[in-house]
């Protein structure tokens, strides 16, 4: 088990910390839990959109190669305009 080493106070409004209360005890778990992996999972929910753009960018390349140089300033409008519709 990792060592926790900060204290993040997050305040809630009832209904939210009851329902948290209510989702830890179905799983019985801690709201402290339920909290760490919400977070966690953003997180990777970040890196993995992070990593999918780049394997776009990628096989875009893969797919013209011999267009010459990449612009990149319309990648990235590009990938703004698919960013924006997700």
């Amino acid at each position: 088990m990792p060592t926790f080493e900060r204290r993040v106070q997050v305040l809630f409004d009832p209904a939210q910390y009851a329902a948290l209360e209510a989702e830890a005890a179905t799983e019985h778990r801690s709201v402290g839990a339920l909290i760490r992996e919400a977070v966690d999972d953003r997180l990777a929910r970040r890196k993995s959109d992070a990593r999918a753009a780049l394997d776009r960018l990628f096989s875009s390349g893969d797919e013209a190669p011999g267009h010459g140089p990449i612009d990149w300033a319309a990648e990235k409008d590009a990938f703004d305009e698919r960013s924006s519709r997700s």
